[in-house]
């Protein structure tokens, strides 16, 4: 058993490894498990992605991207957060093939090191973009956000030393993976909103939800409260470096 305390939570059931269906996200994770989805099966799962799908996806990603005017500066984080919430949405679709069962079928030499990692893979499948607030901050690899849509605390774990520091009280958007012990991180960096627009959009994100919730699924009403958002984030910028 694990047990843990940290930010209010306790971890004290173990993930058994060797004949888990299921992998079930507030389970204890060992170390040893936890490094090999890191840095063998995250980090080779990414490469494989990006080699099969990226330049497909990027002309339409571009699109919407220059619709809504993004910053040089933070154009490769919104493309990339786009690129992995698109891709996954279709790959979860029931009439598309798998991404994640291709790369499984391509790598079962390496799956098989700890069946556990068999259903962990698959939850990337289930896994959608979210906005989010940033709350407690442990330090800048460790923080707890805060799911806007159901209020649910996370923690997360980011396992890039050149992320973007978090900031207390902002706006971000990514897709959170488990990593067991109650812990998730992002696929790639969250979309930092600007600091200055989060009351502004926090005022109105679960009003438009709503609204297109009533006739869209949730990645479609996703997409467009982001377009919204977007919008909110590039208004403010403008009122505030043209005065």
């Amino acid at each position: 058993m694990e047990m843990k305390s940290e930010g209010g939570r306790v971890v004290d059931f173990i993930q058994m490894e060797n004949n888990e269906r299921v992998f079930r996200h507030e389970y204890a994770v060992s170390e040893e498990v936890q490094k090999v989805m890191i840095n063998d099966v995250t980090n080779k799962f990414r490469n494989y992605v990006f080699g099969e799908f990226y330049s497909t996806y990027v002309p339409v990603l571009e699109e919407y991207l220059g619709e809504h005017e993004i910053r040089m500066e933070k154009h490769r984080s919104m493309l990339l957060n786009l690129f992995w919430g698109c891709l996954l949405y279709e790959s979860s679709l029931k009439d598309t093939v798998s991404i994640v069962e291709e790369f499984i079928e391509e790598n079962y030499i390496l799956m098989k090191k700890k069946p556990i990692l068999l259903p962990w893979l698959r939850e990337w499948e289930k896994a959608v973009p979210k906005f989010y607030f940033v709350g407690h901050i442990f330090h800048n690899g460790y923080f707890i956000v805060v799911d806007i849509l159901t209020r649910e605390s996370i923690e997360v774990v980011m396992l890039d030393p050149e992320a973007t520091p978090p900031r207390k009280g902002e706006i971000v958007f990514g897709t959170l993976i488990p990593l067991g012990n109650g812990d998730y991180f992002p696929i790639v960096d969250f979309y930092h909103f600007d600091y200055e627009a989060r009351e502004a959009m926090a005022s109105c994100m679960l009003y438009h939800f709503e609204n297109y919730l009533k006739h869209e699924t949730m990645h479609d009403a996703f997409i467009h409260v982001l377009s919204i958002m977007l919008q909110i984030e590039r208004k403010i910028f403008l009122d505030n470096h043209q005065k």
